[in-house]
């Protein structure tokens, strides 16, 4: 598909500076294979013929090449990819934002910055909600979200509320969500807009959506950092600390970020991610 082969341009020539980064660094290989589950995640992470693809696979990638690591990629839905990674089956959590849940299982590495925002279709003489207490409010508000996600203790406390109010329909993926939304059963989703707006993308039965979206920011839900976690179940010190430090050069080489901004536009950026 065009779109692919763009993308992956992009990324070819974005990442050669974090390959060259790591080559020189000439770490250790780790002391065995990684195990990395991911969940389609917009262009973050996408599914091309079962492979996992995006930003974080080819930046993983690139670490895995430079440093001798070994890693070993596959694809689950978001909720089990949680609960492999708590019960210490996955070796790390990508993408995800920083919980005080997440810290008891793992090490975090912050790449960027980003926040979860209300979704919702533009309708003309509606007003949006302009808060998650709005939106509780309302009882003629559908919400749909996916399982799994979770963008803080605000976030959360409201997802339990509307379920006590049965209005909230809990999908597998942000397409399904999608899905929900142009059929008129939700009317609004929450999480990042790059998530959102990468997945509608990628998906024909949806893409028609994307000029009718508006991503609101609401005050309960603060900017926060996104990045990956490193198990405290599963890997050694040793193997935590080398990933950690090729992580870490990874963000300060920026190249997450530009990979971002070449492929998603900025009404989408500017709604919910920003550099480091």
């Amino acid at each position: 598909m065009p779109f692919i082969r763009q993308f992956l341009k992009i990324l070819v020539s974005s990442l050669a500076g974090l390959y060259l980064l790591c080559t020189v660094a000439n770490a250790a290989a780790c002391t065995r294979v990684i195990q990395v589950p991911m969940a389609p995640t917009g262009f973050s992470v996408f599914v091309r013929q079962g492979k996992p693809e995006g930003v974080y696979p080819d930046m993983l990638r690139q670490i895995a090449t430079a440093s001798g690591c070994k890693m070993t990629f596959s694809v689950v839905p978001r909720a089990r990819l949680e609960m492999l990674f708590e019960t210490g089956q996955a070796d790390v959590l990508i993408p995800a934002i920083r919980t005080s849940r997440r810290d008891r299982h793992g090490i975090f590495v912050p790449l960027l910055y980003t926040r979860a925002t209300l979704i919702g279709m533009r309708q003309q003489g509606v007003t949006p909600p302009a808060s998650l207490d709005a939106v509780l409010k309302n009882p003629a508000l559908q919400i749909g979200l996916v399982r799994g996600f979770d963008y803080g203790d605000a976030y959360m406390n409201w997802m339990q509320s509307l379920q006590q109010q049965n209005r909230v329909q809990l999908e597998s993926d942000p397409v399904s969500v999608a899905r929900l939304m142009k059929a008129g059963s939700v009317q609004y989703t929450m999480m990042a807009p790059y998530i959102f707006a990468g997945s509608v993308a990628q998906d024909a039965r949806v893409a028609d959506m994307a000029a009718s979206m508006q991503y609101l920011p609401v005050p309960e839900v603060d900017w926060t950092d996104s990045g990956i976690y490193l198990s405290l179940h599963s890997l050694n010190e040793t193997d935590r600390n080398h990933l950690k430090k090729a992580l870490e050069e990874a963000a300060r080489s920026g190249v997450v970020w530009k990979s971002f901004q070449q492929y998603y536009g900025p009404d989408v950026l500017n709604a919910g991610s920003k550099p480091r």
